[in-house]
Parts: structure tokens; sequence; C-alpha cells
């Protein structure tokens, strides 16, 4: 998924970042539905598509109903998402080759 690749880019970048569901690109905050399970699955996705494994910190903004924000951070670079490597450029998650890494 896009915050897959979002979350491997920024650690082979900055080591560290944040991310937020429920917020388009341009910063609206637009909510979303949230379950019991939301947080649930979002901690299972990341610890099975980002390696090497990542333990991130993952809340319900207060007062904005449908936000979450995913903080996170990591010492082990390179770091992939779906065996696939990234880097943070500007606001894009931009795919390394072998040679890159």
């Amino acid at each position: 998924s896009n915050a897959m690749k979002s979350i491997s880019a920024m650690l082979n970048k900055f080591g560290k970042g944040s991310i937020y569901f429920g917020v388009k690109n341009n910063g609206d905050a637009i909510g979303q539905q949230i379950s019991d399970n939301t947080l649930r699955d979002i901690s299972r996705k990341i610890f099975e598509e980002i390696k090497p494994v990542i333990y991130p910190i993952i809340y319900e903004i207060e007062n904005m109903p449908g936000i979450i924000k995913v903080d996170f951070f990591g010492n082990d670079k390179p770091y992939s998402a779906n065996g696939r490597f990234y880097l943070r450029v500007f606001d894009e998650d931009k795919q390394l080759d072998v040679t890159e890494l």
C-alpha cells in the first residue's frame, strides 16, 4: 500500500516519521470509519510488510474523529515494504534499484 511505501521511504531517508490516516494529501482532515480492530489492523499490516520489523506508536488524534496517527522510527536501514526499497524525495516515495541500496 502507499502507506507502507511511505513508511519505508521515510525510515530510509530520516530514520523516523509520522503518517496520518483520514487526512488527504493537501492536509484536509476527512476522517474515516474506525472500528475496534482498525488500530490493530494497521499495526499488523506494518509488522507484516515493513522489514526489518518496527514497532510504531498508533493512536487516534484527540478531538479529531476518524484521524489516526502513526509515529515510527528505526535504526536498521535499509527498510523495505513488501520486499521493495523506497526513499523519500520531497513528497514522493522513489523506488530504489539495487545500485542505489
